[in-house]
């Protein structure tokens, strides 16, 4: 199987539950491998986005979008796989608070904003997989690619929205 091979879909994820222990929100989300070879994914979150209005908080398990900043760095995910026609179990842990930088800081000054995640109406899980192991790409035409390494690996992204009750949102 080529990259021309997989089908977005060989790869499915469900959020199976969403709680609030200990500061923390715990996620478990399934996912399913209908492909009849297997699949490698990213198993740790990369960046944690959330919309205030909407109250829609987004996990992104890829590094697509992701900028590289110059000296710093550059982490690896955690990659992980599942087998053929199989299903595997990825645990996630987060804050149960985003903290980010404020827009309406004064010039030249650095201010913070903390927005609680206890009102949350929608959980967004984004999984970069591909039908390939990841590998160290040492080509030229990689080194011109300003995409960080696990993007330019990326073939698919499988996922899985949940709803909270909007009375309580995460259980705990």
């Amino acid at each position: 199987m080529s990259a021309e091979d997989s089908k977005p879909d060989d790869l499915s994820a469900a959020i199976r539950s969403v709680e609030s222990k200990e500061r923390r929100l715990e996620l478990v989300v399934r996912i399913q491998n209908k492909a009849q070879r297997a699949l490698h994914y990213i198993a740790d979150v990369r960046t944690i986005g959330y919309d205030p209005t909407s109250k829609t908080l987004t996990l992104a398990l890829s590094d697509e979008g992701r900028q590289v900043i110059p000296g710093a760095i550059g982490k690896l995910p955690v990659f992980r796989h599942v087998d053929p026609a199989s299903e595997a179990e990825i645990r996630v842990s987060v804050p149960d608070r985003v903290v980010k930088l404020s827009r309406s800081a004064p010039p030249g000054e650095l201010a913070f904003e903390t927005q609680p995640l206890a009102e949350l109406r929608e959980v967004v899980v984004e999984i970069a997989w591909a039908d390939v192991p990841y590998y160290e790409d040492t080509r030229l035409a990689a080194q011109d690619d300003a995409r960080l390494p696990a993007a330019r690996w990326e073939q698919h992204k499988a996922r899985a929205v949940k709803r909270q009750d909007k009375k309580r949102g995460p259980k705990g």
